[in-house]
């Protein structure tokens, strides 16, 4: 039996999708091109009304800006060894509103090592139950303004507006900080530091004898062979 389709050249956004035909029609656009408002799109967030809403694809500065993120919080999951998981912008989850399902794609999430590993095999690969978000940060690198989400003590969220820097990741990322510096670099491929090609350097590992002549084989050697090992120890 021929699998179901959805008609995406007449998708009605006033209307009210299911769960299952949301599914359906991101599953088609991994092999198909849409644009909504001229604009291209392959993806479908579900609100906690039912309605579609167009993600766009992003643009290069913003994609850079969400791997300099997603750099620096898997350079702190392995340094700090806290073994979480951390998903990008494929990643969706069910973010339950009053029993309502809404499906979210956010740039860049983080999920600790204790929540991932109570998940069923089925909650792993569906959007089965909801999701307790503790902290959001909304980065807006063109305007240069970061808001940050939290609960307070009756669950509510509230949100507060942070002037451009540095941000702590507090109790729920211990000992991160999202360094604005380095996502400004990333944009703007100007660094503040110069070094010359032909330096020769030696970076002594203070955790064994290996010798190293440049800091990015001494950076790879100190995650695999110690911070990545005591993971699995």
């Amino acid at each position: 039996m021929p699998k179901a389709q959805m008609d995406l050249a007449n998708l009605d956004f006033s209307r009210t999708y299911s769960f299952e035909e949301f599914e359906l029609i991101n599953e088609q656009l991994k092999t198909r091109s849409l644009e909504v408002n001229g604009q291209p799109v392959n993806l479908f967030d579900l609100d906690k009304n039912g309605k579609l809403f167009p993600m766009p694809q992003a643009t290069v500065c913003m994609e850079a800006t969400v791997a300099e993120i997603v750099r620096q919080l898997g350079n702190w999951n392995i340094q700090t060894r806290q073994n979480g998981l951390i998903t990008t912008s494929q990643g969706g989850f069910n973010f339950s509103v009053e029993g309502r399902r809404t499906i979210g794609a956010p740039d860049v999430s983080f999920i600790p090592k204790s929540v991932f590993r109570q998940l069923t095999e089925l909650q792993r690969w569906t959007f089965q139950v909801g999701t307790s978000v503790q902290l959001g940060w909304l980065i807006d690198p063109i305007n240069r303004r970061i808001w940050v989400y939290k609960r307070n003590q009756h669950g509510n969220v509230y949100r507060r507006e942070r002037v451009w820097e540095d941000v702590e990741g507090g109790d729920v990322l211990p000992r991160f900080t999202l360094e604005v510096r380095m996502i400004e670099e990333a944009i703007s491929q100007e660094s503040s530091e110069t070094s010359s090609e032909n330096e020769e350097l030696q970076i002594d590992c203070p955790e064994c004898d290996a010798t190293f002549s440049d800091s990015y084989t001494f950076t790879k050697h100190c995650t695999n062979e110690h911070a990545r090992k005591r993971h699995r120890t």
